[in-house]
């Protein structure tokens, strides 16, 4: 989808769909899916590599190797290593258990190193009502009786007369 730059309004989009529809560049997504609504027999796919690419069924193959975020499709499932190993450009590929599948041959390579595990963190479980109470945070009474709120409002002073003792 090649834009225009229309003066004063921006860059527009040509739907695929109705080539009348001139789309800004921000609202095409919502736009697509709006269209495709409207035209269900119309023999348009996404691209894989990027949603908000709607091309002829026809021209899908072409699209695919010339998609800009093919790129970054890539890079993931082809991770730099040590190793030498290529894909060439007009070839399907696919992943497997073993390792990617390229042209028939099975080729092996090393995953990206992960720098951090969050399942391995033993930290306590965030618990915002003990946070206000131990720390200078102004707290509200709210769904208690007039007694309850009167109470509560006298221990608030008390709690913060008690941390700027502390912090003193």
């Amino acid at each position: 989808m090649a834009g225009y730059d229309v003066p004063n309004y921006g860059t527009v989009l040509e739907c695929p769909y109705n080539k009348s529809h001139l789309i800004a560049t921000e609202r095409m997504q919502k736009h697509l899916i709006r269209c495709r609504r409207q035209y269900p027999n119309a023999k348009i796919v996404e691209c894989r590599f990027n949603t908000a690419h709607h091309v002829p069924e026809q021209e899908l193959s072409l699209h695919l190797k010339q998609c800009p975020f093919r790129a970054h499709v890539d890079t993931f499932m082809f991770p730099v290593s040590n190793e030498k190993t290529t894909c060439p450009p007009d070839t399907g590929y696919y992943g497997t258990n073993e390792g990617m599948q390229v042209a028939g041959k099975l080729t092996t390579m090393a995953p990206a190193p992960d720098e951090e595990n969050w399942d391995d963190m033993d930290a306590p479980a965030y618990n915002p009502a003990v946070y206000c109470a131990q720390n200078p945070v102004i707290r509200k009474a709210m769904h208690k009786t007039a007694s309850k709120k009167r109470q509560f409002y006298d221990d608030e002073q008390f709690r913060m007369a008690e941390l700027r003792k502390q912090n003193l």
